[in-house]
């Protein structure tokens, strides 16, 4: 990604590792025969899809597709790296705070990008136990 672009990032508030997601594009795609595809809408009209691979109730694989703002790049790529290789039982009270604090830090504006990843990993979840209810 071009220096003028990561420069404006940083201005905006985005931490180092979000531009480095952003620049990357960190788990950005789909996975072929996911085991769960969810899709999510934020009240600014962001979308995002959480595709995951599971083996399983472990996340073997995290890829997201997403219409909308390097804010949610940077937030889903977050949440893909925290939940690949984690059990579905060690992820199911992930929150907005909590990709916020491991993104690093995101403008105060961007925080609803958090939240949409955040939701679209309950919707994820919430498909899961439809799935295959809890033994």
């Amino acid at each position: 990604m071009d220096d003028k672009r990561t420069i404006l990032l940083q201005a905006m508030g985005y931490s180092d590792k979000a531009i480095d997601y952003i620049n990357n594009r960190t788990n950005v795609g789909e996975i072929e025969n996911a085991s769960i595809t969810a899709k999510s809408q934020g009240t600014c009209g962001d979308i995002m899809i959480l595709h995951l691979l599971l083996e399983e109730k472990l996340i073997r694989d995290a890829k997201y597709e997403y219409i909308g703002c390097a804010g949610l790049q940077a937030a889903a790529s977050a949440l893909t790296e925290m939940i690949i290789g984690k059990k579905l039982s060690e992820i199911n009270q992930i929150e907005a705070a909590d990709v916020l604090a491991f993104v690093g830090g995101l403008p105060q504006q961007k925080h609803e990008c958090a939240l949409l990843a955040s939701n679209t990993l309950k919707e994820a979840l919430r498909i899961q136990r439809e799935k295959q209810p809890a033994d």
